[in-house]
């Protein structure tokens, strides 16, 4: 059995697990319609947020026309509704495509840096008055939502957006993610989610609540869940870091492997 990846794989597979993240979590949404079509993945969900309505291309090889690709995705949101959507592109693959939002001056979204664990992480003790759960049931989903609805409000989502992710706690329970939220003191203040695919782990929907930072709760929540990942047999940890956690993951050794350029436009025609 093949263990080894070499980048032009991790890459690949890297780009596969993100997609898959991206349909998989919509999809906990009732009403999300995801649609493959000539390489593109068009992720719509029940919410007319740009955030949540998601376009990527995975093509290899040559690029296509950026402008051509660009206009199909418009149309396809703008038929269902949308006002404006993300386009996500890759800095190893969509360089014409990133040169086209880039000049169409779309507003790119800061942090969305690729990261990859090559190995576990050296296991540390709990930070004090720290405790670690996985997520099994409908109040640790909700526990789970609340701390990530308000941290990432802090990265423009509403809480509203991110709770709708979480709001039916039986479509998010899946035997291929797993789900850790830690209490500080009793009270859940920290959360991590890993998901498992095409051989690899992502480690998805990172958060802190703002008064229980600088306790070291945040690596020591990703620290468990990449480890988990590695323990049901991922080959690679990977996950797209914001500014905020860039610092920790490179501290828990985590390595640049790409990036995810993130614009956000409206499904309005270029003119």
């Amino acid at each position: 059995m093949k263990n080894s990846i070499s980048e032009t794989e991790l890459l690949r597979l890297a780009d596969l697990n993100y997609v898959q993240f991206w349909v998989d979590s919509t999809n906990w949404m009732p009403g999300a319609e995801i649609v493959s079509s000539n390489d593109s993945v068009l992720i719509n969900s029940s919410l007319d947020f740009p955030g949540c309505n998601v376009a990527v291309n995975l093509a290899t090889g040559v690029e296509g026309d950026p402008a051509a690709l660009v206009a199909s995705m418009k149309r396809f949101f703008a038929q269902r509704g949308r006002r404006a959507l993300s386009i996500i592109t890759r800095k190893h693959a969509d360089h014409e495509l990133t040169r086209f939002c880039t000049d169409n001056k779309m507003f790119r979204v800061e942090g969305q840096l690729g990261m990859v664990l090559d190995q576990p992480v050296k296991p540390k003790p709990s930070p004090g008055g720290a405790t670690l759960q996985w997520v099994n049931d409908a109040q640790g989903v909700q526990d789970y939502s609340d701390i990530v609805s308000a941290a990432f409000e802090e990265l423009a989502f509403p809480v509203e957006v991110s709770k709708a992710y979480f709001a039916h706690p039986e479509r998010v329970l899946s035997p291929y993610s797993l789900m850790a939220v830690v209490r500080y003191e009793g009270k859940p203040v920290c959360a991590a989610m890993i998901m498992l695919t095409h051989g690899i782990a992502g480690v998805y929907w990172v958060g802190t609540l703002k008064e229980a930072r600088g306790r070291g709760l945040a690596e020591y929540c990703t620290s468990e869940v990449s480890n988990a990942a590695f323990d049901l047999g991922a080959r690679k940890v990977i996950l797209q870091a914001s500014k905020f956690g860039e610092p920790v993951y490179r501290r828990m050794g985590y390595r640049d492997f790409t990036d995810y350029p993130w614009f956000i436009c409206s499904s309005k025609e270029l003119t």
